[in-house]
This record gives C-alpha cells, structure tokens and sequence, in this order.
C-alpha cells in the first residue's frame, strides 16, 4: 500500500513537471503580447537587482530552458528517491526491532536456519562482513537468514 502511495505521489509530481515545461514551451512558442503602456509607474526592486546572464538570442535561451527543465526534473526524482528511501530505511529500522524483541537477534550477525532443529544458528562472520563492519557498514542487516 506505501508503495502505491509513493508511486501515485511520484506520477503526480513527474505530471506536474510535465505540465510546467508544456507552458514554458508553450510561452516560448508564443510570446504573450506586449500590454499597453499604463499610467502607473513600475515598483522598483527593493534591492539592487543583479543580472547573473545575458541570453544573445531566443535560441541560447530555448537551450537554458531546456537545461533548466532537465534540472528541475532530476532535483524532483531526487526527491521521490529520497522520500522512497526514507521510508525503506523506516521499515527496516521496524523490522530490525521486530527481530530484535521477538527473536533476540542481532541483526549485525550472521545467522542460518536449521529446519531440521527448528533453530537459528549464529555463524561466524565472513571476512567481508568482518571488514565492511570494522568500515561502518552494516551489509548483514541487508541480508536475511539463510536456510
């Protein structure tokens, strides 16, 4: 069911992107028209406005909006990453203590299920596990019980 969620919220936030970039092309392709001139005069900045690029022309800025776009749309799959993420790192950290209260195990070490006995079994750790440890990984909570 999260994952539903997650993938529903995914798909709306990509559209949305979809969307945006549609009307930046749109205005792009369609320049709006320029208003007449008002009686009212313009609202200064309230500070000293900076111009960080001057576009020579219409296509260097089509090529910036595309580019601005991509960006825009890998920053929001970042973020429907990061929120994925979070919530595997949620439901592992549930599962972790699930293991922890019903079957006192800890989830650093190895483990094998003899079927025959009906038992858990602690192995010992293989050099990988020792040296990916001893470096601040976990990779045995990545890891289920074997059979």
């Amino acid at each position: 069911m999260r994952r539903l969620i997650l993938w529903g919220t995914a798909i709306v936030v990509i559209g949305g992107v979809a969307v945006w970039a549609l009307q930046a092309q749109e205005q792009q392709a369609n320049p709006p028209a320029q208003p007449a001139a008002t009686t009212q005069t313009p609202v200064a900045p309230a500070g000293p406005e900076t111009v960080a690029f001057t576009f020579t022309d219409e296509t260097q800025m089509q090529q910036f909006a595309q580019v601005w776009g991509q960006r825009q749309g890998v920053l929001t799959r970042m973020a429907v990453l990061q929120a994925y993420w979070n919530q595997e790192q949620s439901g592992l950290t549930q599962l972790n203590q699930e293991l922890l209260s019903k079957y006192n195990l800890d989830v650093n070490k190895n483990y094998t299920l003899d079927t025959d006995r009906k038992a858990l079994v602690e192995q010992p750790l293989t050099p990988e596990q020792i040296a990916a440890q001893t470096a601040g990984a976990t990779p045995a909570t990545d890891q289920p019980a074997t059979p």
